[in-house]
């Protein structure tokens, strides 16, 4: 890779990070003193596209809308979107490999709340 590109690899990646971060839930968003939000299968499911995605891992929802163009797996992610994707995310399509736990990490900046 010529430098140029890197430069500009590594300027990108902590922009699309601080971008996602700040368009994701956080913690602090969705609790109110020690009561976290909840939210019901069925509410999941509506936000079923690209443009509008929550998905389910392990028991937690995650708003994610605004991490699917700077997925590194691509569109797989939208597989997961209105449905548990616990499976998906223990199982990466493709590889099989479980994510890694700097991908743990960032999931948990999109936070929402837990599933009732």
């Amino acid at each position: 890779m010529s430098r140029p590109y890197a430069a500009i690899i590594l300027l990108l990646i902590p922009a699309l990070f601080v971008s996602g971060c700040t368009q994701g839930g956080t913690l602090a968003s969705v609790t109110s003193g020690d009561v976290v939000t909840t939210h019901t299968m069925d509410e999941v499911a509506i936000h079923d596209t690209p443009e509008d995605c929550w998905i389910v891992i392990e028991g937690k929802v995650y708003e994610v809308t605004a991490w699917i163009p700077a997925h590194p797996g691509g569109q797989a992610i939208v597989q997961g979107c209105g449905a548990d994707a616990t499976e998906l995310f223990e199982t990466k399509p493709g590889s099989r490999a479980p994510h890694s736990p700097d991908a743990m990490n960032l999931l948990e900046t999109y936070y929402i709340g837990n599933l009732e």
